[in-house]
């Protein structure tokens, strides 16, 4: 999906952009289905034309900390926080959330060790690829907000998965009753060798892949548990949000408005696409039947981008933000978005923008 561009002609492009294009933009971007129709050109950004890159997550987080080669980028809700909270970067952020997930499958541990509930995880060690990684901050959040596992009774380790990662995402400045260490070996071989107890992961650890007895996820019926928790809570975790060059902001003003339309737009297509389809678009026999229960368990539009309609999600993560010690003070939400809305004269960026 590499270098595709969205400035194909066609009488189908959506009134979301439009065909005279006179900026062009590089974006990196993880694939989904929410960016697809700005890939294939269904979808385009007004006034500007969007060159396309698809690459893994982490790779474009890291880009985005150090080498800022996009002019609009995917990036790590928890890393933006941390940035925001330590004075900015090069990038402002956008409401709009191009990736969420449930979390409480993401939780491994060494079930041959007795951890069989969250309060068996106090006083143990837990691997996470970098402690502001979006979706350990929101695990912390939950087993200190509804298990009572308080961060500081944590030994963390950070470090690579499969590959050694040797330093942290971006600097760390945590209070002192956080024990946090980077290790050289990947968390992957610290799990099999039994020097952590539990990881924290997005992608399953390889003891877990092969069926190694040794693994077992904290919460074996996780979707049973992630559904508790939204109708308890309200929340579908954010994981991702977009975030746009500073420079690109001062030399368009209107940019962000045009972006978040458009990605309204081509999420909303994305929507419909598995609503009207009568073929399973992904390689899933029961892609139907999950997303019927998907809408039953979490409502009509549970993708939404925008502060407003995120607002309790939002207010979430900042709270165990301040609690990790990412932030030194409570953050708003008007805080993360604080360039592109308000005093800057741009309409709040809340409402419904599609078609």
């Amino acid at each position: 999906m590499a270098n595709e561009r969205n400035d194909m002609g066609s009488d189908e492009k959506d009134s979301a952009g439009s065909a005279d294009t006179t900026r062009s933009l590089t974006a990196g971007l993880a694939f989904s289905d929410r960016m697809e129709a700005l890939l294939d050109g269904r979808v385009t950004v007004a006034g500007a034309s969007l060159d396309i890159i698809c690459r893994p997550p982490q790779a474009l987080f890291r880009s985005v900390l150090r080498d800022q080669v996009y002019d609009i980028c995917e990036f790590s809700l928890g890393s933006h926080i941390a940035t925001v909270a330590a004075g900015g970067s090069n990038y402002v952020g956008l409401p709009i959330f191009l990736s969420r997930a449930f979390r409480h499958g993401n939780v491994y541990v060494r079930a041959d060790r007795g951890i069989t509930t969250p309060r068996d995880l106090i006083g143990r060690r837990i691997g996470v690829m970098d402690f502001h990684q979006t979706a350990a901050v929101w695990v912390r959040g939950i087993l200190a907000d509804h298990y009572g596992v308080e961060r500081s009774s944590i030994e963390w380790i950070t470090g690579g998965l499969s590959a050694p990662v040797l330093e942290d995402r971006a600097p760390l400045d945590l209070p002192p009753s956080l024990s946090v260490t980077r290790s050289p070996q990947t968390l992957n071989a610290l799990l099999e060798a039994g020097a952590i107890d539990a990881l924290i992961s997005p992608t399953a650890p390889a003891l877990f892949v092969r069926g190694d007895p040794r693994v077992a996820r904290l919460w074996p019926d996780h979707r049973t548990a992630e559904s508790a928790y939204f109708h308890e809570t309200g929340i579908f975790p954010i994981m991702h949000l977009l975030v746009l060059k500073r420079q690109r902001l001062d030399e368009a003003p209107g940019l962000p408005r045009a972006l978040y339309t458009a990605f309204e737009t081509a999420r909303q297509f994305a929507c419909a696409d598995i609503a009207q389809r009568d073929y399973p678009k992904i390689a899933s026999p029961w892609l139907m039947a999950d997303r019927a229960q998907t809408l039953a368990d979490l409502g009509a539009d549970p993708w939404t981008y925008g502060t407003s309609a995120n607002r309790t999600a939002l207010e979430a993560i900042l709270r165990y933000a301040e609690a990790d010690g990412l932030t030194k003070r409570r953050l708003s939400p008007e805080d993360l978005f604080a360039d592109v809305q308000g005093d800057d004269g741009l309409p709040p960026m809340d409402g419904q923008n599609g078609r």
